[in-house]
């Protein structure tokens, strides 16, 4: 670790305002910002500048190898406005919807690597050049819930009893994909390994790619800088794919006296089974640059049971 240890600083701010607009029903729109600075970041410390030659007489301490390190000089900023609308409980249905635009930039989004980026610097000597959107980076996000209760049947048989106590719950979640960074395999500036070079970017890659899993963005729009350089291509500049899931689930409540109860349900997750790809292969240059090997997973189900008393 640095020796200048900082202690992580964050500061946060809100303001909401609500308005009641009919019996059970209210809307609410939200500001939230949130400030972090002193962040624990990696790094690597004792690297050669690019240039030709061997790599251990260029450094600033040639008796020694790359030292990673814990830096304390990260942040991170985010803004984010909810819109949100909430219907009480009426005539057995409850609803809950928001949207969230917001965005979040930070110079690393975790201590170690993810399948987004290394969360290493490309020069260690320019640490301006990493500010990019976050790696959590959702712009778009839509959180919507229901719950309904089944009229129950009247009488005491087992018609009523098996009529009754029914309630059908769902979520929707969708979000737009967030960036991640396209990275070298090769040590083009001859500096060692440890930083995560980036090649030169020539155009948007979000933009003239096929949206498949055999090519997700357009790999064209990077090129291999020449040799002993940095590439220019920002961290962070290309987006994954988005995420769209609806979970539901049915319940059937069984009184069996004495205050006692059998809750049985059964929840269905990814209930249209919508294939939810990961984040492409982001080496520049291999043969399975650009591609998605893998995704969230499939429908599943499962029953389950709970008494209470």
């Amino acid at each position: 670790m640095d020796w200048d240890f900082r202690t992580e600083y964050a500061k946060n701010y809100s303001v909401s305002f609500q308005r009641q607009i009919a019996d059970a029903t209210a809307v609410e729109i939200s500001f939230l910002r949130s400030a972090i600075v002193g962040a624990d970041s990696s790094t690597v410390r004792n690297v050669p500048a690019p240039g030709p030659g061997a790599i251990g007489p260029r450094r600033p301490i040639p008796e020694l190898a790359n030292i990673t390190a814990i830096r304390w000089d990260g942040y991170s900023i985010f803004n984010g406005i909810t819109f949100r609308a909430e219907q009480r409980l009426t005539r057995g249905l409850a609803m809950t919807g928001s949207y969230t635009l917001s965005k979040a930039i930070d110079d690393a989004s975790d201590p170690g690597p993810t399948s987004f980026e290394t969360n290493l610097p490309q020069d260690v000597r320019n640490m301006a050049a990493e500010e990019a959107p976050a790696s959590f980076d959702h712009r778009h996000r839509v959180v919507a819930s229901a719950t309904y209760a089944l009229p129950g049947a009247g009488g005491s048989g087992f018609g009523a009893r098996l009529r009754s106590g029914w309630q059908v719950n769902s979520v929707v979640i969708v979000e737009s994909g967030a960036p991640f960074t396209v990275n070298l395999g090769t040590d083009r500036a001859n500096i060692g390994a440890g930083p995560a070079q980036r090649p030169n970017q020539v155009c948007d890659p979000n933009q003239g790619g096929a949206k498949t899993a055999s090519q997700w963005f357009n790999t064209s729009c990077f090129a291999l800088q020449p040799a002993f350089t940095f590439g220019d291509a920002p961290r962070n500049s290309v987006l994954a794919p988005g995420y769209a899931n609806v979970d539901a689930s049915v319940q059937k409540d069984v009184p069996l006296g004495g205050g006692a109860r059998l809750e049985l349900r059964w929840e269905i997750f990814n209930l249209l089974n919508r294939t939810n790809f990961d984040v492409p292969n982001r080496t520049a240059f291999t043969s399975n640059f650009g591609r998605i090997f893998s995704a969230k997973p499939p429908r599943q189900m499962q029953f389950g049971a709970k008494l209470i008393f």
